[in-house]
């Protein structure tokens, strides 16, 4: 028996072990092919092993030619599971399979039918061991299997950057299981290389049965494979499109296809400039806190839009952009918004109504001047502020023969009037000056630092505007009022006392032949006898019956 009949038996066994781990593992990526590579590999081994216990040439000769089955069927079936296993997974359907079945096949078949053609071998070199000289199906044969495994190697370096650590450390098991048998073999045809003076790559394949149960064991190999992304791509509810930087479509998943305007063959088409996924080439949505969308509106479909650059995976300034429906969530959002913005305009009405109610209640309806209400309000402070420096000046102003204006011309003309008179008052205010419709045809006015000179010079323009303005009803009549004019804290510290000593100063005006300002405290002539502001039931009877007179 030779030397290197137990190391091949044993290595039999170890390649029957991966068999029926294979047999037992799940539906991994390589399942099929790998389980094929490894059945091909033991019939390789046993007819290996049957060769060298042969003593006859022609039993040597017959073992040769009966294991170029697994010589040819083995590199096959192992490429194609290592680019299963790599993700390219086309390789493993049951075309491509039953078209290596019938290769390898064939193969045999040649080996076989050889004593007739000579196309493997073309005769025995050396009987012992034996060696031959080899015809063109021969380097045929063995140069496909080079670049297939070759084909194989290359294609599955290039996924080794997008795999994830474990399928990394699964790969390259692989990748030196694959290497090793065959660059023995190589070494042993072009080179005459030797291991116990024998073919090296039974040898060699123990190693990669042995990478197989190592990467088995510690990477999980078949128990835990790699998630095939084209099947997570396929199923994937979420439209997927990778675009390169010029805008071609690349990839796209069944869910891309369904959207407006695209479909199975938009891969290899571009989208026009004005597409909307045209904005996000080169562009990372990750880092944005706030998702951007898009509308498909023949679709009546909102999508957020997520884009990530794979520069990463190898593809400079390429881009996937995956779209989410949030159609539904953007019409709740809609419905939310649209609620807030009708809460927002009930607020802003409810607001303007109360802002109203506050001018009604504050203002005179006519006029727009602040009302004696709001007078009782705000004056009191103003008042207690004044000081012999710095004096306020509350001016009660009456239309002369307002009562005439109303019987003569009638009561809209004389609300013309009492309008025409307010504006010219509030048009003069300035900072913290306030002018009041007192009632009737009297008008208050308060001027907060305002000296009896300088309220004087105020009614004087005040006059002259009035007199001036024109009103077409009136047909040219001139108007004119009367003023009284008390001084706080002179006329008083109150609103009552001040008010009081405007009146009798405006009571004074009016039986002094009208269209003039009485300031309190001068030109009285008795009727000022009870203190500051005529205060006391006295002062008020003298003012009344004054009025009375007019």
């Amino acid at each position: 028996m030779s030397f290197s009949t137990p190391i091949l038996l044993v290595i039999a066994l170890l390649a029957i072990l991966v068999v029926g781990r294979i047999i037992r593992s799940p539906q991994a990526p390589g399942r099929v092919a790998f389980g094929l590579a490894a059945v091909a590999s033991v019939w390789w081994i046993a007819m290996v092993v049957l060769r060298l216990n042969s003593e006859e040439l022609s039993d040597k000769i017959l073992f040769s030619r009966l294991a170029w089955f697994g010589i040819v069927a083995t590199p096959l079936f192992w490429s194609a599971g290592f680019l299963d296993h790599a993700g390219f997974s086309q390789v493993t359907r049951r075309l491509p399979i039953t078209i290596m079945l019938v290769i390898s096949a064939l193969a045999g078949l040649a080996a076989l039918t050889d004593g007739y053609h000579h196309w493997i071998y073309t005769g025995v070199i050396n009987e012992e061991r034996p060696s031959f000289s080899h015809g063109w199906l021969f380097y045929a044969l063995l140069g496909g299997m080079y670049l297939c495994m070759l084909l194989a190697c290359l294609m599955s370096i290039s996924q080794l950057k997008r795999a994830a650590r474990l399928h990394r450390r699964q790969m390259v098991a692989l990748l030196i299981a694959t290497c090793v048998p065959w660059g023995c073999n190589a070494a042993f045809v072009l080179f005459e290389f030797r291991l116990f003076d024998d073919d090296p790559t039974p040898f060699a394949f123990s190693a990669t049965v042995m990478a197989v149960l190592f990467a088995q064991h510690r990477g999980k190999l078949f128990i835990a494979p790699p998630i095939a992304r084209d099947i997570i791509f396929s199923i994937l509810r979420d439209p997927i499109i990778v675009l390169d930087p010029s805008g071609l479509v690349l990839e796209t998943n069944p869910a891309a296809e369904k959207l407006t305007g695209f479909s199975a063959e938009t891969v290899g088409t571009k989208l026009p400039p004005s597409h909307p996924l045209m904005a996000f080439i080169a562009r990372d949505t990750q880092a944005e806190s706030t998702k951007p969308i898009i509308h498909f509106e023949a679709m009546e479909t909102i999508f957020e839009v997520s884009a990530q650059p794979l520069e990463r995976w190898g593809r400079q300034g390429s881009v996937m952009v995956v779209l989410r429906d949030v159609t539904v969530r953007e019409a709740a959002q809609k419905s939310l918004a649209d609620a807030g913005q009708a809460l927002k305009l009930r607020l802003e009405e409810n607001l303007r109504l109360q802002e109203q109610l506050e001018q009604q209640a504050f203002h005179d309806h006519l006029t727009g001047l602040y009302n004696r209400r709001h007078a009782s309000t705000v004056i009191p402070p103003v008042i207690s502020s004044a000081s012999e420096e710095a004096p306020v000046s509350l001016i009660v102003l009456d239309l002369d023969y307002f009562k005439q204006v109303n019987d003569r011309y009638g009561h809209d003309v004389g609300d013309k009037v009492l309008s025409s008179f307010a504006s010219i008052l509030s048009d003069s205010l300035h900072g913290s000056e306030m002018a009041f419709r007192h009632g009737g045809e009297e008008f208050l006015v308060v001027l907060p630092g305002t000296s009896r000179d300088q309220a004087l010079e105020r009614c004087a323009r005040w006059r002259h505007e009035l007199a001036t303005h024109s009103i077409v009803e009136l047909k040219g009549v001139a108007l004119s009022f009367s003023a009284g004019i008390a001084l706080a804290p002179q006329a008083g510290t109150s609103l009552t006392e001040c008010t009081k000593a405007a009146d009798v100063a405006l009571y004074r005006a009016k039986i002094s032949g009208r269209n003039t300002d009485i300031v309190w405290g001068e030109h009285l002539d008795g009727i000022a006898g009870e203190g500051p502001a005529e205060s006391g039931k006295a002062g008020d009877r003298r003012a009344r019956r004054g009025r009375a007179s007019l």
